[in-house]
């Protein structure tokens, strides 16, 4: 599955809550229909992230793991 995104945040060495304030500042900044792609190897951040896009007027559009990463695609 290939999900075209227009935006990267890396998030990996960030801890909590880090990763879902700067997740929550680039969807803000970011014009509305685009895709930011968020990266994240803490576990912690999984459930804020998800709980942050329930909240907002985003969309999920596809969460992974691979063997070292939580990647999220979510549009704004």
């Amino acid at each position: 599955m290939t999900i075209n995104f227009d935006t990267v945040l890396d998030v990996r060495h960030e801890d909590s809550p880090i990763p879902t304030i700067r997740t929550k500042e680039a969807l803000d900044a970011l014009p509305l229909g685009t895709i930011l792609k968020v990266i994240t190897s803490k576990e912690s951040s999984v459930r804020n992230i998800r709980t942050l896009v329930a909240n907002n007027p985003f969309t999920l559009l596809h969460e992974l793991k691979n063997a070292e990463d939580f990647i999220f695609f979510i549009q704004k």
